[in-house]
This record gives C-alpha cells, structure tokens and sequence, in this order.
C-alpha cells in the first residue's frame, strides 16, 4: 500500500504503509481538508504526530514547512517503514524528525528541553476511542493542555462517536465531518483562532443558534487559520 504526499517541498512523493498493521491512515481529501483549515499554523509548527503509523500525517507537516515533527508510535513494523519514509526524502526530512516509540495516548517523553508542540495530530484506532470514549476524551484534554499558547489538537475518530459537547468546558472544539471520519480540531478556552470563531457565528446565526453564537462571540482568538471547503460525502 502506498500514500501519496498532497502539497509542499515533497508534494507528489510517494510514501510506503503497510495494511494490517492496525494503522488507519487519513484518506487523502480528509487529510487535504484539515490542511487547509490548518493553513500557516503548520509552518514553522512543532508537531507530535501520535498514532503516528508509517507517518503520513507528519511527514505531510514536514513538507508544509514544520519545523519539527515528533512521530510517536509503538508498532515497531510500522516505526521501520517510517524511518524508511524519512530516508527517502533525504536529510532534511531526517534532520527535522523525532521517533519516539511508546504509547501514542502519552506526551513524548523528550526532556524539559523541547518545546511545547503548536499542533498535535492524534490519530487512535476508531476502536480505542469507541470502547472507551470518556478515557479518550479525557486522555485527549491531558494532551491538549500540553499545547503551546493557541496550539490546535486535531482528533480523529469514527463519525457518531464524539459530539461537541462531549468535551470538558475548558476546552473549544470545532467538529468537522466527512463521510464516516469525524475530525475535533480542539483549543484550550481562550486561545481559539478569529477566524475559527467568526465562522462558528455565521453557522451558528445560519441555524438560529442564539447560544452557539453568543458563546462564540465571548471566546478570544490568538491565531489565524485558512477556512476549509464545506463537508463532503468521502467516507473513511
């Protein structure tokens, strides 16, 4: 099975994964989709791509300009086609990674010298979160606590699982769909993004959501992102 990189300095290069391996990579107009809506947060961004597989996600960010991605996996088969990922697309890609294997629900254990990730991609198997999804909601707040001020956690999970307000009041999420994959893109209280919030008030307004709207235009900004296209039906 191979993955292809979307956009940036390895656009159109062509990574190995493997099926089988309880590796789940996002489908490419999924992961397009979350890109955009990202936008310039990516560039120069310290990310961990945890559950990062054979690290499609994360070397995506390489090739958007992240300074440093942080690949946390604990498949050692999945952590041998990643290192041969990172040697394909030379010593750029290798200069700007981390491996760390061990349990992807748990903050990388790098040291008081790293710095604080601005995005972080978590990515469990659909699995995991459906069996348990107060714990996954909860391990999923220790990790966005760990953000960077106006950092961004993207979660994945199966559409149906998690809603909106699932989420503790201290955190702001925005849950986008497409077909049967779910994406929360989640801010500490805050720290959300202007544009982020400005779109959650015309939809809000659009719907007749006074509550939705009046608690958008109370929550803060701190950084810019690129608005998304509008859902589609890709199913994951």
């Amino acid at each position: 099975m191979s993955l292809r990189i979307i956009a940036g300095v390895y656009g159109s290069r062509v990574l190995k994964s493997v099926r089988g391996l309880g590796t789940r990579p996002l489908l490419g107009q999924v992961k397009a989709a979350i890109f955009n809506i990202l936008g310039d947060q990516v560039v120069d961004a310290v990310v961990w791509d945890q559950f990062a597989g054979t690290g499609a996600t994360g070397i995506e960010s390489l090739s958007r300009g992240a300074k440093q991605v942080v690949f946390v996996e604990k498949n050692n088969k999945a952590l041998e086609i990643l290192r041969g990922n990172l040697q394909m697309l030379g010593e750029d890609a290798v200069s700007r990674s981390v491996i760390a294997r061990g349990d992807a629900w748990e903050p990388p254990a790098l040291g008081d010298s790293q710095p604080a990730p601005n995005l972080i991609f978590l990515d469990p198997p659909y699995a995991m979160v459906e069996e348990d999804p107060v714990k996954s909601i909860y391990r999923a707040r220790q990790l966005a606590h760990r953000l960077a001020p106006g950092g961004c956690l993207v979660f994945h999970f199966e559409a149906g699982v998690l809603e909106e307000d699932d989420f503790d009041d201290d955190l702001f999420v925005d849950l986008r769909q497409w077909g049967g994959s779910a994406i929360a893109f989640v801010w500490r209280q805050g720290e959300v993004p202007e544009r982020v919030l400005r779109r959650r008030e015309r939809d809000a307004l659009r719907n007749g959501d006074a509550e939705q709207a009046s608690a958008a235009d109370e929550a803060s900004g701190a950084v810019d992102v690129v608005d998304a296209p509008r859902e589609t039906d890709d199913a994951n």
